[in-house]
């Protein structure tokens, strides 16, 4: 499994704009995003929700926003990623680059 500098990296994809990487436990683990914490809570809340649902075939949720800077939750073994999309970048485009990204760490 990838250290959590190489993780990091993810700040550097096409269209992330911010990022929160939370625990089992809703703890901020790593964050590059304004008030962590409010966040942090939606984040595994829904992780958690959609995971119960649909278990391995989870890859992602999006919550598009009128500012087009939406909010995706993915998870990541035993943590969720939330990332805030730029408003430049298609959704779709910004849900491959992090894919691949999660791919190249494993």
């Amino acid at each position: 499994m990838a250290t959590l500098k190489e993780f990091l990296r993810i700040s550097k994809l096409t269209g992330v704009d911010q990022y929160l990487i939370v625990d089992h436990t809703a703890k901020v683990v790593a964050h590059d995003i304004k008030d962590p914490q409010k966040l942090a809570k939606i984040i595994f809340s829904c992780g958690q929700n959609c995971f119960a649902i649909g278990k391995t075939q989870f890859k992602y949720l999006i919550f598009s926003r009128k500012n087009r800077k939406n909010i995706f939750i993915f998870p990541v073994g035993n943590y969720y990623l939330g990332v805030v999309k730029s408003k430049t970048v298609d959704n779709f485009i910004l849900a491959d680059n992090i894919i691949n990204f999660l791919k190249g760490l494993v």
